[in-house]
């Protein structure tokens, strides 16, 4: 199978969410493409296409089998290769997502957390003892982890970034508000808290507008600077 470009993998995961939350509401055998495409705003020329490049047939007039779609996309992700993970990072944010159970579903399963926080340090969360950064790399090398989940301050990321790929990580899902930068074969997953609320900043703003009738303008002096990256 060809490598699947990063848009697929986006588009085949709003398939498999959706599917996973009809089949957990009602009994549902098949789907067609165009049922499929119209729910999620899809054409579904690209839902077939999709499909096909995982392997799908449809059925004339049928659709397509929920159980074997799901179960396609769980083997094209290898959601059911269960894979261990470190956190690094124990704050509000990275005690959320230790504590979250729906993981287990993707496969990711947390087996450390680490922290350079001496008030972190030897406090249990979600079942895990939360251990010193010193400790980290020795723990990575010694149970081959390949992947790490980043919730640290941005003055700290790059560098823990780097001990982790020199220990051995491959793979690095950073909420951590910065760009990272990693070698060839290093994947790096960005999530930017900040992007989100700016999208429903932006929505409320709009709204706003239209109430008020008011247009933002930039006749005023600028007396404040971009304000640094907090989230």
């Amino acid at each position: 199978m060809e490598p699947l470009r990063p848009v697929v993998l986006e588009r085949l995961m709003r398939y498999y969410r959706y599917l996973s939350e009809v089949t957990a509401r009602k009994n549902i055998d098949t789907i067609t493409s165009a049922q499929l495409g119209a729910t999620l705003h899809i054409d579904p020329t690209q839902v077939r296409k999709d499909f096909g490049a995982i392997g799908l047939m449809g059925i004339s007039r049928v659709g397509y089998e929920v159980c074997e779609v799901c179960r396609a996309i769980r083997l094209v992700f290898g959601f059911d290769r269960p894979y261990p993970a470190i956190l690094v990072g124990a704050g509000h944010l990275g005690k959320a997502l230790l504590s979250y159970p729906g993981f287990v579903r993707y496969g990711l399963r947390f087996i450390a957390a680490f922290d350079n926080d001496p008030s972190k340090v030897g406090l249990t969360e979600a079942g895990l003892k939360v251990q010193g950064i010193r400790s980290m790399k020795p723990f990575v090398r010694k149970n081959n982890i390949k992947m790490a989940v980043l919730t640290t301050p941005v003055s700290v990321s790059q560098t823990i970034t780097d001990r982790l790929v020199s220990a051995g990580i491959q793979a690095i899902w950073n909420f951590s508000p910065t760009r990272l930068t990693v070698p060839e074969g290093v994947l790096i997953r960005n999530e930017h808290i900040s992007l989100g609320l700016a999208q429903v900043a932006y929505h409320l703003n709009a709204l706003r507008t239209e109430e008020n009738g008011e247009l933002p303008t930039l006749d005023q002096p600028c007396d404040e600077p971009c304000r640094p990256e907090d989230l």
